[in-house]
């Protein structure tokens, strides 16, 4: 059955399997809802279901069409996302190669998202005339064509306005899927052509049981990973090949010196998660679950890293309230500025509420970018 894998989810579910099952398939969907929550997984599966060779199982994933497209090599099947777009050839073949990689990983791993470190990344215009140059062609191999454009929202202004034309005068033979976690940063106009899909968040039983029985993980650390992903599986496979627990401490440390005024020792903290790349942003999630038991302890005297409960009441008696917040706040900004490029280091070092005027900090360093 279409999407018996997908765990959750039963409203978007009856949706689209009613529209299958009665041959009445939007030809421009719209996925929308928070981040990881099973939006491209579901995409994925009606694209490979639309050319599946099977007449007993949708899809199957055994066919030639099912295989290819799982691999994203299926001529008929058209995967946007958003990508760094370097200027030189050469740069041009090693970012090809880059990505002709991750998408192999992607393949045995559907989970794992795209990590270009602190690259630019957009879907671009020259990404929407490649695309319309390959929907003047009818399929090559089968029925149908499939659009799949992940991070939707990532269009330039360029890009989008060239993406409504091709919705507004479309391939009969081709359909779009859309995904996104932020359905008002697209164009109306583009909302306006598409079925719009709502994928809701996910209860954390249900991701915690999902991380036991689908993927082998002790109960505690499942709690854990849903617990610090915000219940979004994606994320919280994503975070499966961590050490949680160390990165929770190097969490608290950095907090402990921030509350402390010990800059060196906070520096140096900041310096080691911005080495690797994909981490700060890993390290921002594990700062705000942090930060956010500090806040329980306060209003309830209850918080979910039960285990650290003595260490997070020593680091709560050092921020009063006020700090609190405005430290609580500065974490998620610097998330929202990490998503929007800005460099680790600043991001991490506004996380401590540690830079003069950080949003006219991330203004200036955009520059630098």
């Amino acid at each position: 059955m279409l999407f018996e894998n997908l765990i959750g989810q039963k409203v978007a579910k009856k949706i689209l399997r009613q529209a299958w099952d009665e041959d009445r398939l939007a030809q421009s969907y719209l996925f929308y809802g928070p981040d990881g929550v099973g939006k491209e997984l579901a995409a994925m599966e009606l694209a490979m279901a639309l050319n599946c060779g099977s007449e007993n199982a949708t899809p199957c994933r055994q066919c030639n069409s099912c295989r290819k497209t799982a691999a994203y090599i299926h001529p008929d099947f058209h995967y946007l996302f958003p990508r760094p777009h370097p200027s030189s050839d050469g740069d041009r073949r090693k970012l090809a190669e880059e990505i002709s990689e991750m998408l192999k990983e992607k393949e045995a791993q559907p989970h794992l998202a795209f990590d270009f470190g602190s690259r630019p990344t957009a879907i671009s215009i020259d990404d929407i005339r490649e695309l319309k140059e390959k929907m003047e062609f009818l399929p090559y191999e089968g029925k149908r064509k499939a659009v799949l454009m992940t991070g939707a929202e990532a269009m330039t202004t360029e890009a989008a306005n060239a993406f409504l034309k091709i919705l507004e005068e479309p391939s009969p033979t081709t359909n779009f899927i859309l995904t996104t976690d932020r359905p008002n940063a697209l164009l109306p106009t583009i909302l306006s052509r598409c079925q719009k899909v709502r994928f809701e968040p996910l209860p954390p039983e249900e991701v915690i049981g999902a991380l036991v029985k689908g993927y082998g993980q002790d109960p505690r650390a499942a709690g854990l990973l849903a617990e610090l992903s915000g219940n979004s599986l994606g994320r919280a496979l994503q975070m499966t090949g961590q050490d949680l627990m160390a990165e929770r401490n190097l969490a608290v440390k950095l907090l402990r010196a921030a509350a402390e005024g010990k800059h060196w020792e906070m520096l140096e903290t900041i310096e080691q998660v911005a080495r690797d790349r994909g981490r700060p942003a890993r390290f921002l999630e594990m700062l705000s679950a942090v930060a956010g038991d500090l806040v329980h302890l306060k209003v309830t005297g209850k918080i979910k890293n039960s285990d650290r409960q003595a260490e997070l009441s020593d680091l709560g008696k050092k921020i009063d309230r006020q700090k609190l917040s405005e430290m609580v706040k500065a974490i998620e900004q610097a998330r929202a500025a990490l998503e929007r490029n800005v460099t680790p280091k600043l991001c991490l070092l506004a996380a401590c509420n540690t830079t003069q005027g950080e949003q006219d900090a991330f203004t200036s360093d955009r520059g630098s970018l």
